[in-house]
Parts: structure tokens; C-alpha cells; sequence
């Protein structure tokens, strides 16, 4: 065989920690319609803890990462990382609290669910109570509790009584009684989801990350251009039988996706702040060791993307 087809059959392992849910939508869509393949890579998702996919990924014993804050804490305190693709432009997390929780001040006293320590939601969680003069280390108990759908799961049970939940969570938490207090957005814009690497893979296989990013950027033009065949996946796959909440759930998040691939210094300043807040990091990191778009621009520019 050729070293193409050979190179075609090596299995690629992108870390996720769910297929459900908007960050994820880009990823799974690509794996499942095909555009990784199209691509000429043997690309699929796995899904693990936050922690498993960034330990993965410098241990290199996972190839790409699909999560975000937890790669720029790596990438702060030194590991061998960079973010080379956004995969949106906003936060789609909602605040979701118990039914007896109207505003965040009721929050004091109560568990908050998280992914893990210094993922997106715990920054989030962090910054909401900042802005709303509660005392994050005090006033709330976070206690971790993996993806999403754990933190859905976890709400329902009465385990906590607050977590930052995506679409679809937050639709059925609403549909069940619980309040949505707010969507993080409201609060600053940081980008979200993307694929991480590891430092050496950008030397050795750069042509192979921007396939991967050209194949991702495929998918979220699918989400954007393919309204019905969405809408379907979200009946079938994410379990979602009422109409009126699939609509609502494409309107939010299908905005939210980036066009290229690629996040504004702005908003990057945002999410970067966010995380060194989370961890009280006091690293000199620069952006440019922490994420690198050079692959993105040269997938763009393969597309054509204006």
C-alpha cells in the first residue's frame, strides 16, 4: 500500500467529554457525515473526563482535544500545548438553578455543579457570583461532576442546586421546573470548543491539523446551511421529540458557531483572564504561547472562506 493509504487508515483520537450538547455538535457531525473522512482522516470522538482528554493530549496518547479552558490552564502553567482552532465565537451556557433559586444571591450556602476545577463552567460559575458580590470559595460548594448531562442528571436528583448547563440541558431543566437565571453570554463574550494539540504534533503533522480544522469547519457550515437534517439529529440523537424545543435550540447555538475557525484577541484576552482568575495563576505567559491560528488561516484559505 501506499504511504497515503496507509496514513488514511491510522486511527486519530479526538477527546471529548460528551457527544451531546453544542461544542460537541461540530465534532460528532464531522465524524458522522463524514467530513474527517473526506478529509482522508480517520478521525473519531472519544468521550472522557475534561481532565482524562488534557492529560491525553501531553501524554500524546490522545491527538486532539475538543475542549478549551482546561488546554489554556495547561498552556499556562507550561505544558506542551496549544488551542488551534475556536470552534465558537459564544458561550452557550445557561445558568440553571433549583426550582426554589430565583437570583444567584439565593446561591449561598448551596452545591454548584461543575465539570472539573478549572474547566469553562467552574471559570464561568466563578466570574457570575464575582459580578454578583458573593465570595466564590465561601459562599458555594463546587463538587464535580463531569459532562453536562452529569450536571443535568445531578440538578434533577437534588444533589446540587445550581450548574452552567448547554443546550439541550438547559431546555429540559427549564421544561422540569428549574430556573434559568441567565446565559453567560449576558455576562462577556469567550469563545468555545475547539481542537487542541500537542506542541511536537504541530511540527510533525501540520498538514494533518489542518484537515482536521477544514473538516470541523465543514461540519459547522453542515449546522448552518442544513436547518432540517439538525433539526433531525436532535430528535434522533440528542433525544429531543418536542419541536418547539429543537427550534429553540438551533436558534441559540447555531449563531454561535465560528466561520473561520479562528477567535478575536478580544474575546481570547476574555477567556484567558477567566481561567488565570479560576486557578490564581500568575504566569507571564503570551497569547501566541497559549493558541497558534496559523493552521486555521491555511484552512480557510483551502476553503475559500472570506
Amino acid at each position: 500500500p501506499s504511504a497515503h493509504s496507509s496514513f488514511a487508515q491510522e486511527r486519530i483520537t479526538l477527546g471529548l467529554t460528551t457527544r451531546n450538547g453544542s461544542t460537541s455538535l461540530p465534532f460528532v457531525i464531522a465524524e458522522e457525515k463524514g467530513f474527517f473522512k473526506g478529509e482522508g482522516v480517520n478521525a473519531i470522538v472519544v468521550i472522557m473526563q475534561n481532565q482524562v482528554v488534557v492529560n491525553g493530549v501531553v501524554a500524546r496518547n490522545v491527538d486532539y482535544g475538543g475542549t478549551f479552558s482546561n488546554f489554556i490552564g495547561a498552556a499556562i502553567s507550561g505544558l506542551p500545548v496549544r488551542i488551534v482552532m475556536s470552534a465558537m465565537d459564544g458561550s452557550d451556557h445557561y445558568l440553571v438553578t433549583g426550582p426554589n433559586i430565583k437570583r444567584v444571591e439565593d446561591l449561598k450556602g448551596k452545591n454548584f455543579g461543575i465539570s472539573s476545577f478549572g474547566g469553562t463552567p467552574h471559570s464561568e460559575a466563578i466570574t457570575i457570583l464575582r459580578k454578583h458580590g458573593m465570595n466564590p470559595e465561601k459562599d458555594v460548594t463546587f463538587l464535580q461532576i463531569g459532562g453536562s448531562s452529569s450536571r443535568f442528571a445531578a440538578l434533577e436528583s437534588g444533589a446540587i442546586q445550581a450548574a452552567m448547563l448547554v443546550p439541550p440541558f438547559n431546555n429540559f431543566a427549564i421544561k422540569r421546573g428549574f430556573n434559568q437565571l441567565m446565559s453567560f453570554n449576558e455576562i462577556m463574550n469567550i469563545p468555545l470548543g475547539g481542537l487542541a494539540v500537542h506542541t511536537q504534533k504541530m511540527k510533525e503533522r501540520p498538514d494533518e491539523i489542518v484537515k482536521m480544522i477544514k473538516a470541523v469547519l465543514k461540519a459547522t457550515d453542515y449546522i448552518r446551511t442544513r436547518k432540517s437534517e439538525i433539526l433531525a439529529f436532535l430528535e434522533n440523537k440528542w433525544g429531543i421529540k418536542e419541536p418547539d424545543v429543537r427550534e429553540s435550540i438551533y436558534r441559540d447555538m447555531v449563531g454561535l458557531y465560528s466561520r473561520d475557525g479562528v477567535a478575536s484577541d478580544d474575546t481570547m484576552k476574555n477567556v484567558v483572564q477567566l481561567v488565570r482568575d479560576t486557578r490564581k495563576s500568575k504566569d507571564d505567559k503570551t497569547l501566541a504561547e497559549i493558541f497558534d491560528w496559523s493552521f486555521a488561516k491555511k484552512a480557510q484559505a483551502e476553503l475559500k472562506i472570506k
